[in-house]
């Protein structure tokens, strides 16, 4: 009788968090239970397959990003409203998000990076982006790889 081979602990899905800030840094599912876990019971119309119901949890969005340290001016009030977010999947799905979305004065909109669903760690697969907020799912993003936060945005050329 031979031993049972053991096998490997799933490997840690993360991503890169880039960007205008102070402190980017690799993060994995694991980092992100670091900050308080928030709960969203999300239904999202989906064309194709329906309504779809589940169970997200993760830190906010805002939070994560903030403990980065985003690049905003400080001589400047309204400064942090022309930072854009772009969190990119491992599929290559793309979603834009502007931080008046995220920000608690502005939209207040509660972004979780899931590291959950319903009930199921997501460790090995990366966490998610979910906007409950949102009736499609269409910006969702499944197994984040890269999140970055661009505050070089300065608005339309004038005429």
């Amino acid at each position: 009788m031979t031993a049972p081979v053991p096998v490997p602990p799933p490997q840690l899905a993360g991503f890169v968090l880039s960007g205008d800030l102070a402190r980017p840094a690799p993060l994995t599912v694991r980092d992100l239970r670091a900050w308080p876990q928030h709960e969203a019971r999300v239904s999202f119309e989906c064309a194709t397959s329906g309504t779809r119901h589940h169970r997200f949890e993760g830190p906010l969005l805002h939070e994560v990003l903030c403990a980065a340290g985003p690049a905003f001016d400080p001589a400047r009030r309204k400064d942090r409203l022309r930072f854009l977010i772009v969190v990119t999947g491992a599929d290559g799905h793309h979603a834009l998000l502007s931080w008046g979305e995220i920000d608690p004065d502005f939209g207040r909109a509660a972004v979780l990076l899931a590291t959950r669903i319903d009930g199921t760690p997501l460790d090995g697969s990366g966490p998610q982006l979910v906007l409950p907020q949102d009736r499609c799912g269409a910006r969702h993003i499944s197994g984040i790889t890269a999140i970055r936060v661009d505050g070089r945005y300065a608005g339309a050329p004038a005429a």
